[in-house]
């Protein structure tokens, strides 16, 4: 959440939204549906830390192929159509 915010509050656009957790950055946004998705919407997991609501964030790239640019270890592009990022898809939103 800390990489997607820096790079929300550094893409130019005039948003200056603080540090915010997964879940923080979720209020910040429109709910979008999947089908809707477009390149530089957000991308929120949940359960993959012991935490409520969102608790990982990635910045879709490529919505058809499903592909996002996550802070993983290391930052990375990454499939989020994988067994493990299919169980803890949570929705998709748009920075307001």
């Amino acid at each position: 959440s800390g990489f997607v915010s820096w790079v929300i509050n550094n893409c130019g656009n005039g948003w200056n939204i603080g540090r915010c957790t997964a879940d923080g950055l979720r209020s910040h946004c429109s709910q979008v549906s999947p089908s809707e998705a477009k390149p530089g919407d957000l991308i929120f997991f949940q359960g993959t830390y012991n935490t409520t609501g969102a608790s990982h964030v990635g910045i879709v790239v490529d919505p058809v192929n499903k592909i996002m640019i996550h802070c993983g270890n290391p930052i990375q592009y990454a499939s989020y159509d994988t067994p493990y990022w299919r169980a803890h898809a949570y929705c998709y939103g748009r920075i307001q």
